[in-house]
């Protein structure tokens, strides 16, 4: 990267999530922060812990007076399109979002489509955040280091909306085999315990999903039902020709060969040093698109638009009887509505309807309840 500045606005950015991004931009030497908020008191109280001049109540106020190079809206999903069409609009080089990309899939059409013709690089941060070397094992996959790819799973399931995170695993899967998803054979679950909004039917409402889905390279990905013991270490796993690769934590785990002669094998990425949970690997992809003049961002607006017609073709298929969905969707006008906090975020909805013990603070880790 240059040295080169970039006016880069976080739109929530004294917000639960949004403040990450705030701090990651405040340590980026590339970074001259812009800090956009409706909450007017805790906006200022984190513009001047971070020494941070420019401040808005929108991003409309904000694009009124100037077109920064780089937005990163983290606002709640009813909010989150419009956003991003305005700043794409505006001129804006690239802008990201948060999860789920939007609530029907007609939005989120037209949130790409909108980025694209402007030449606007649209990305989403959540998959490569939970999984720094996501990209690098991808490609080592790609390298053919253990052959083609002969299977495919999502081991713990969508544990607790098909949507809402599930779209992190479906993306980390889609990233990993390099392969569309073609059909989709679903079953759900009853949503957990204060996840389902309000205004959703039962077509409509987030919940946990398994089955299976047929990819574009010919082979297949189990979803397994979720199990009720608690997440399982592995959130995607492959089999190929000669080996099988797990994306795990503390660190991916890669097999080389079959049966007795099978044998681990260790990438010499994984010996780089990891970029830890911070939002920073998240700015500078969108950087890196600015200064290259990318069509996407890495882990792109594209991605999570596809994870949510997934999702939504888990919910047709179960309300059909669990048969094959095939995609792309005809009908655009599906929706899926997530817990009230990601539509509406913990202002309206309230910190504690998703497990926070308030709203965030500068200096002070805000931990969720168990």
């Amino acid at each position: 990267m240059s040295d080169k500045k970039f006016r880069i606005a976080v739109v929530g950015g004294a917000g639960m999530w949004g403040r990450h991004y705030l701090h990651a931009c405040s340590e980026h030497p590339q970074c001259d922060t812009i800090l956009v908020d409706t909450t007017v008191e805790r906006r200022r109280a984190f513009a001047e812990h971070y020494d941070i001049d420019d401040q808005y109540d929108t991003v409309e106020d904000l694009l009124k007076v100037e077109v920064p190079d780089i937005v990163c809206a983290i606002l709640p999903v009813e909010y989150a399109p419009a956003a991003v069409i305005a700043c794409a609009e505006a001129g804006v080089k690239a802008v990201s979002c948060e999860k789920p990309i939007s609530i029907e899939l007609s939005q989120a059409d037209e949130m790409v489509r909108v980025c694209r013709e402007r030449g606007t690089a649209f990305g989403c941060a959540t998959a490569y955040w939970e999984m720094p070397f996501l990209g690098e094992i991808a490609d080592w996959l790609r390298q053919g280091h253990i052959g083609s790819l002969t299977a495919a799973s999502i081991p713990g399931g969508l544990p607790r909306e098909v949507a809402g995170a599930g779209c992190v695993q479906l993306t980390m899967m889609r990233t990993m085999t390099d392969m569309e998803v073609e059909w989709v054979e679903g079953w759900t679950l009853p949503p957990a315990e204060g996840y389902r909004a309000p205004e959703a039917d039962d077509l409509q409402a987030d919940c946990p999903a398994y089955g299976r889905m047929g990819l574009s390279g010919g082979i297949e990905c189990q979803v397994p039902q979720p199990r009720a013991e608690g997440e399982v270490p592995s959130r995607v796993w492959v089999e190929a020709e000669n080996g099988q690769a797990w994306l795990a934590r503390p660190e991916p785990i890669f097999i080389r060969g079959t049966g007795p002669e099978s044998t681990p094998v260790r990438p010499d990425f994984l010996d780089e040093p990891q970029p830890g949970r911070s939002m920073k690997p998240a700015i500078e992809r969108l950087i890196q698109a600015v200064e290259t003049s990318a069509s996407e961002v890495v882990c792109s607006g594209h991605d999570y638009r596809q994870a949510l017609e997934i999702a939504i073709a888990f919910k047709l298929s179960t309300a059909q009887d669990h048969g094959r969905i095939e995609l792309p969707l005809q009908d655009r006008s599906h929706r899926i509505y997530p817990h009230p906090y990601r539509m509406r975020g913990g202002d309206v909805a309230g910190w504690g309807s998703i497990g926070y013990e308030g709203p965030p603070q500068i200096g002070q880790r805000v931990r969720r309840k168990k």
